[in-house]
């Protein structure tokens, strides 16, 4: 019980020392901005308007997390006291939490930028299940690039992978399908596919972090 008490203070100074303060402040910055001009500008954007500013913050919040578990010093850290599985949980809650809260900021900027009247028809979970996807993807590709360069730089795969995915979706035939009209035609189905795309994306995260050779540190 003490250990577990102990277990935070002590590794928090580390993990935050690691944490990819420039990439999430590059990401989080830009999202604000996007989602508070259409209030500075004192604007109305319709429902569709306000989902695709929405899905572009969705980007800039998910591309920061391809660098959280970066660590040059991967074989350095290797030797510290604390399981791997513990010390990558904590890095990864420590970059999605500000992203999370950052898209989150965003979406209720946004929603407030609607007339009264809009506001309770932009579906904001549906939204946030893209945001989830998205950010577990990202996830995999870091776990992916960590096992390719001995635990050290998850972002040397998941930094361009995830810019890839990202142009593949948006300019693949089926991304009237993908990112759909909020309550259109095509709106339920696609939740479904991105609830499978976040399953999946989580399942491979998972295995790929699990401790191993080369990147399991």
């Amino acid at each position: 019980m003490r250990h577990a008490l102990t277990l935070p203070t002590a590794i928090g100074p580390h993990l935050l020392r690691l944490a990819p303060r420039l990439p999430l402040a590059l990401g989080a910055g830009p999202a604000l901005v996007v989602a508070v001009l259409p209030l500075a500008l004192a604007a109305h954007p319709g429902q569709g308007d306000a989902a695709l500013l929405l899905r572009v913050t969705t980007v800039l919040c998910a591309l920061p997390v391809a660098f959280a578990l970066d660590d040059p010093a991967a074989n350095t850290t290797a030797a510290l006291p604390f399981p791997p599985a513990l010390r990558r949980a904590l890095r990864l809650a420590l970059a999605c939490a500000p992203m999370a809260v950052t898209w989150t900021a965003c979406a209720f900027l946004l929603r407030a930028a609607l007339h009264p009247y809009d506001r309770a028809a932009l579906p904001l979970p549906g939204l946030a299940l893209e945001a989830a996807g998205l950010t577990a993807a990202a996830v995999a590709l870091v776990g992916l690039g960590l096992r390719l360069t001995g635990g050290e730089r998850g972002s040397t795969l998941a930094a361009p992978g995830s810019t890839l995915l990202l142009l593949v979706l948006t300019l693949s035939p089926a991304r009237a399908e993908l990112f759909a009209v909020p309550y259109g035609e095509s709106w339920t189905s696609s939740r479904w596919t991105w609830a499978a795309g976040l399953a999946l994306g989580a399942g491979l995260a998972a295995a790929l972090l699990r401790e191993g050779r080369g990147g399991g540190r």
